[in-house]
């Protein structure tokens, strides 16, 4: 995918709110810009750290500017939590994922009986494959790590997934890396030991993990190779 929107230089400078930052645009001006993910963006926001932004005039929005990127060592990453849901979307629809059977139909933003929601479902020809997918900004070491924050959100997407595969469906969770520099994905369990135990085992009780990494070379996102998971 690609943002068509021209990309404008700033410098981070405080994080308000979760959806909310300072930032500082070439020529000293100091804008607010919206900040489209929820979690700690461990690594992606140390003060006058190098960003990408986005313009949009839209009318009701409170901010004209929304965070796309953030400088690393040796690129970027981008922190745009939507990214990873279209990237696996187009998957879905076109050539397919690694390991994933062929889709009649896929749908997403599914709602289940419960009240929950899952990112994606699919016909995959005779039986129904639910799919969850988390996108992962913080790379430590080489090492991919999720949660950066306590997440019970997802931790209760891996109940929901549990209990879809006891009813025989197929369940994926899949974890996108949004930054080439990770060689392996972990679960965050100083983080979260909540969400790693359940992570392990949802994976026993029979819902698949994958695990895709994105080139990200801005304003142009591609999904690329997977990356092998430790869930010890």
């Amino acid at each position: 995918m690609r943002f068509d929107s021209p990309l404008i230089p700033g410098l981070f400078l405080r994080r308000e709110k979760r959806f909310l930052a300072e930032v500082e645009l070439t020529g000293g001006e100091r804008v607010w810009v919206h900040v489209p993910n929820s979690g700690a963006l461990t690594g992606c926001m140390a003060p006058g750290l190098e960003l990408l932004l986005t313009r949009d005039a839209r009318s009701g929005r409170k901010t004209l500017y929304t965070w796309r990127f953030s400088r690393i060592a040796d690129g970027w990453t981008c922190i745009d939590t939507l990214v990873p849901n279209r990237l696996i979307g187009k998957a879905l629809q076109g050539p397919g994922l690694p390991g994933c059977p062929p889709l009649v139909r896929c749908r997403p933003e599914v709602t289940l009986f419960g009240g929950g929601r899952l990112d994606f479902v699919a016909d995959a020809g005779g039986h129904l494959l639910f799919i969850e997918v988390k996108s992962v900004t913080w790379v430590e070491n080489g090492v991919a790590l999720f949660p950066d924050g306590v997440t019970s959100r997802g931790r209760r997407h891996l109940l929901e997934l549990q209990a879809l595969a006891r009813q025989g469906h197929e369940c994926w969770q899949i974890f996108v890396v949004q930054r080439g520099d990770a060689e392996i994905f972990r679960p965050a369990a100083r983080v979260d030991p909540a969400y790693a135990a359940e992570l392990a085992r949802a994976h026993n009780n029979g819902v698949k993990i994958a695990v895709f990494q994105e080139i990200v070379t801005p304003p142009e996102i591609t999904l690329a190779e997977s990356l092998p998971f430790d869930l010890i």
